[in-house]
């Protein structure tokens, strides 16, 4: 391939950077009280490097523990990265993790999953904000357009690669998306936030007050932001009508009840719309312009008693989504109640158990393009969740009776299932099996085998959509009937994962890992009749294969020199049962992914409060999505002329006027897609 100079040297760098360091390891005779020894020396600017390298996460154990203690693919985006970075979006901030599919169809629509099966409704990928769920039962998707919240006051942003099903449920089958926000301790102050941009997004504007009542034992803080995005370029070069704008605000209070027990509240509420060019079949097919209405409010509430030997947490939530198409009308509201309690039994043994219950209730207002019927439901899920952790020696099946006292003498091994029913005769067990052996601190190792389902949306069963169809190489158009399917099952996981982490110091970590997803019952599309209309019929006529490679790379080169380097290596093999006709499914699904991904970030502290910052990625071929390989290169410069003033000014898609990431979704009718554009941002944070 003819890249340019630049694209072939930063290849070379990464790839370089990543070959010299794995063969530069220590003395294996480094024992761990020797790097306590170094820890205790380290300086707070060491120290916050620990951190960043080996950050701490919940959403793997539904517990806090570090990345390095951690039997799963994980990766933390934290709040420096997301600064750093410029990324104003929450999906763009995804590119980031390896493993993870993200793809823009338009301004405003995104395609993303993690280890395959992308498409503009993503159907396997779990998504949560501070542990409430954002995942839409109408068509198993993440509306990322709606899911938002004030970048500054993001602490981290969890990424589990592979199923979490057996902790937090169906649904989590590919990986798991939680987006953590600061405690309001942490978010004092008035904090003013500008952003100003060509092409792409042309204002953001966010305000956020913090402060205290109740004796100071209460924090709280309150925000709002506006955010408005131009349309896109469409590969003619024409503006498409695909411009959005929303409006947020919200608000989150922390109590700190006594030593042991805390309460939360909080909520947001929004409202924007966005724009779409949509080709309807009925009455007659053609192309109109929609603006989509949305709007919608959450408030969430958490309470948590924390102790040596354990803690028990009860949250609960209401969440209420509107969503007017021309298409259809959505109205959801969902009651969510999750009860969790962990325990030490010994101190070798801890156990994690809980209780949910969810209630979904929908209201949905048709068209003779796309109707549900029935055209209101209530779903009810129950569930229960138990896995315990076991500290064991090496030799546990030949016992010396003396103590191990070093981390390569045991191994970790997590059990555990969660149970769910979500109708009379529907109850799901999604088991994990996972072992983690850490060897002084420097090198773990990590293996799991894990089931997962997705059970069926709104739209599997419930579903009559019309479509027109054109197939120009044989002269064939017409209009096709889809409908939904009652007796549609869930989709079902078998994941095995290997893993391998290696941490010498608080200056490099090497996280690499390969899974093999073995699936069934995946969703097909039949052909069932051909007159009047080509009628197609949702079922669960195909299986299939991925697997694949995720390595991440931190290295701190330099007091004021970091690299962070990412890949990802991805096949997908589907097959069709005997019986399907499905002419579809398979080879779409198949190409609906890039094989290779790379990304390779530089951070660069300069003199006098300035930084420099680069991200470079890329990313292979969709073929399913006529959307072919492209590299991107990202720039930003930063400065701080004094404690309370930031500014920054950047540039993205620096190497290509434009790109196209994803082809055509489907949905009610089919929705263009635009090319990203080249993008210049000023940005300023006044904090007062």
């Amino acid at each position: 391939m003819n890249y340019p100079i630049i694209i072939n040297l930063l290849l070379g760098i990464c790839f370089f950077c990543t070959s010299t360091v794995v063969i530069a390891n220590q003395s294996k005779d480094e024992t761990h009280r020797a790097l306590i020894e170094q820890l205790k020396n380290l300086t707070l600017e060491d120290l916050i490097e620990v951190e960043t390298f080996n950050p701490k996460a919940s959403s793997a154990a539904r517990k806090e523990q570090k990345l390095t203690d951690t039997a799963g693919a994980l990766f933390v985006i934290t709040q420096e990265d997301i600064r750093r970075s410029g990324i104003t979006t929450l999906p763009e901030i995804l590119r980031l993790v390896p493993g993870v599919q993200v793809a823009r169809v338009n301004a405003n629509r995104w395609a993303i999953s993690i280890r395959g099966s992308n498409g503009l409704f993503a159907s396997k990928l779990l998504v949560m904000i501070d542990g409430r769920s954002v995942y839409s039962l109408l068509r198993s998707e993440v509306n990322w357009e709606v899911q938002d919240v004030m970048l500054e006051d993001v602490e981290r942003i969890e990424v589990i690669r592979g199923p979490g099903a057996s902790l937090w449920g169906a649904n989590a089958v590919n990986g798991i998306v939680n987006i953590i926000t600061k405690s309001s301790e942490q978010t004092q102050g008035n904090l003013i936030s500008l952003y100003a941009g060509t092409n792409e997004e042309k204002a953001i504007a966010s305000f956020r007050h913090g402060g205290t009542f109740n004796d100071g034992n209460s924090h709280y803080r309150v925000y709002g932001k506006l955010y408005n995005h131009d349309n896109f370029i469409t590969e003619s070069g024409q503006k498409n009508y695909d411009q959005w704008e929303m409006h947020r605000s919200g608000f989150r209070t922390d109590t700190q009840i006594d030593t042991q027990e805390s309460l939360t509240i909080q909520g947001d509420v929004y409202d924007g719309k966005t724009r779409q060019d949509v080709f309807l079949a009925l009455p007659m097919p053609g192309m109109v312009q929609d603006d989509i209405l949305l709007r919608g409010f959450n408030l969430l509430s958490r309470w948590e008693q924390t102790s040596e030997s354990g803690d028990i947490s009860l949250q609960a939530y209401y969440d209420r989504a509107q969503r007017d198409e021309i298409t259809y009308n959505e109205r959801r509201d969902n009651i969510d109640l999750d009860f969790q309690h962990r325990f030490l039994y010994s101190e070798n043994q801890e156990y994690i158990w809980g209780l949910g219950y969810r209630f979904t209730h929908d209201k949905l207002e048709g068209t003779p393009t796309l109707s549900y019927t029935p055209d209101k439901k209530s779903d009810y899920l129950y569930s229960a969740f138990v896995q315990g952790e076991f500290r064991l020696p090496l030799d546990f099946l030949n016992i010396s009776g003396e103590t191990p006292q070093e981390p390569s003498d045991w191994i970790k091994l997590t059990v555990g299932s969660k149970f769910e029913n979500y109708g009379a005769s529907n109850t799901e067990v999604q088991p994990t099996l996972r072992v983690l052996w850490a060897a002084n601190n420097q090198h773990s190792l990590w293996a799991a085998v894990s089931k997962a389902m997705r059970i069926p949306s709104r739209s599997d069963k419930d579903i009559s959509f019309f479509l027109f169809y054109q197939v120009p190489e044989a002269g064939i158009n017409g209009i096709s009937h889809g409908i939904g399917n009652h007796d549609f099952q869930p989709e079902e996981l078998i994941a095995y994962e290997l893993g391998y982490r290696f941490y010498p110091n608080q200056k490099f970590l090497l996280d690499t890992n390969i899974f093999y997803h073995d699936y069934k019952q995946l969703r097909t599309i039949e052909i069932t009749e051909f007159q009047p209309f080509l009628t197609l019929k949702a079922d669960n006529l195909m299986y299939g294969e991925v697997y694949g490679l995720e390595t991440a790379l931190h290295w701190q080169l330099f007091d004021n020199f970091k690299l962070i380097s990412t890949y990802s290596y991805l096949n997908t093999q589907l097959h069709l049962q005997t019986g399907s006709v499905d002419p579809y499914s398979e080879l779409s699904e198949e190409g609906n992914n890039p094989h290779h991904q790379i990304t390779l970030r530089t951070l660069i502290d300069l003199p006098h409060n300035m930084e420099f910052d680069t991200l470079w990625s890329y990313v292979d071929d969709v073929p399913s999505q006529q959307a072919y390989h492209y590299t991107r290169l990202d720039m930003r410069l930063g400065w701080k002329p004094t404690p309370h003033l930031s500014l920054s000014v950047g540039g993205r898609n620096l190497l290509n006027e434009r790109h196209r990431e994803f082809g055509i979704g489907v949905g009610g009718g089919i929705i263009f897609p635009s090319e990203v554009s080249r993008t210049w941002y000023l940005q300023l944070g006044y904090e007062f």
